[in-house]
């Protein structure tokens, strides 16, 4: 009897060390990391986000007491790599970097917070002032004007929400066709920014990009491309992280974006991402996309 209990406490003590060493370390026991490196999707150009992330970094920093630091990145699949192997902690994604960002790390990805504008968010088409192509109701009657014109459209990036994937599944949705069956050339130009410059100076004669990127250009620039059609509305960007940088730092990062608005530098990096301020936000309200890359959604050729 003896033997038998001494065989089953040392079976028990067994196991609970196998259980010690195999489970993984809880998120909330997790330790705050050395350095928080933020990175975005550009869509924007690099001076612009180095001085506006900048700002985000320094209030971060100020909030949590770990260095951070923002860092460029030069195309969207970088930032969701860069997210995914560790390499930066916090990521500022649009639905489509956030959704193949999870398609990626699965449960590791945590949405940690979004603009007010980001659960309403709406993407312009605009058209060269030069090219007389006036407003529209609805793109079905863009597709019905373009026919026989050879007119040319510039999306921004391939996996831009706003510049690429709402727009193409709005004109399809609404016209009945793809953009390559209307329109003569149909190219990525990379970002928003991108987009709009080469619209206004009649390098394309129509593109489509996200709000924000178009309501901070100069009203030259706007007066050179103006809007011919507003898409609805659809969710969009976010700042999402790594689960294992753990409960504490995580929830720091929260209460400083939320709090941004509180400093003169959160105010500024605001007014540039046109928002006045950050809300709650759950990777449940990305989860669309998700299902949305899963299936096979054309993106283009």
């Amino acid at each position: 009897m003896r033997q038998k209990f001494f065989d089953s406490l040392v079976l028990t003590m067994a196991l609970a060390v196998m259980a010690l060493i195999f489970t993984p370390l809880s998120v909330s026991a997790a330790q705050a990391p050395d350095k928080i490196t933020i990175v975005a999707i550009p869509d924007d150009s690099a001076e612009n986000m180095r001085e506006f992330f900048g700002l985000i970094a320094r209030h971060i920093e100020a909030a949590t007491g770990i260095p951070t630091e923002y860092v460029h990145v030069e195309n969207y699949a970088a930032t969701v790599t860069a997210l995914a192997t560790g390499r930066a902690q916090l990521a500022w994604f649009g639905a489509v970097t956030t959704a193949q960002a999870y398609l990626m790390m699965g449960d590791e990805l945590e949405v940690v917070a979004a603009r007010d504008i980001d659960k309403e968010f709406i993407s312009y088409f605009i058209a060269n002032a030069e090219a007389g192509i006036g407003p529209v109701s609805d793109l079905k009657e863009l597709a019905e004007m373009a026919a026989g014109k050879n007119w040319t459209f510039t999306f921004g990036s391939k996996s831009s929400t706003s510049s690429h994937l709402m727009p193409r599944n709005f004109f399809a949705d609404q016209s009945g066709k793809r953009p390559e069956q209307v329109f003569r050339t149909v190219a990525y130009s990379g970002s928003h920014d991108v987009v709009l410059q080469k619209v206004a100076n009649g390098e394309f004669h129509l593109g489509g990009l996200g709000q924000p990127p178009y309501d901070r250009a100069s009203a030259e620039l706007q007066a050179k491309a103006p809007i011919i059609y507003t898409t609805p509305k659809f969710t969009n960007y976010c700042f999402a992280t790594r689960a294992s940088l753990g409960r504490e730092t995580i929830d720091q990062i929260h209460a400083a974006l939320l709090g941004l608005h509180e400093s003169e530098e959160g105010r500024q990096a605001l007014g540039y991402l046109k928002s006045e301020g950050f809300v709650d936000a759950d990777i449940s309200e990305w989860m669309g996309y998700v299902e949305l890359l899963k299936s096979g959604v054309d993106i283009g050729n």
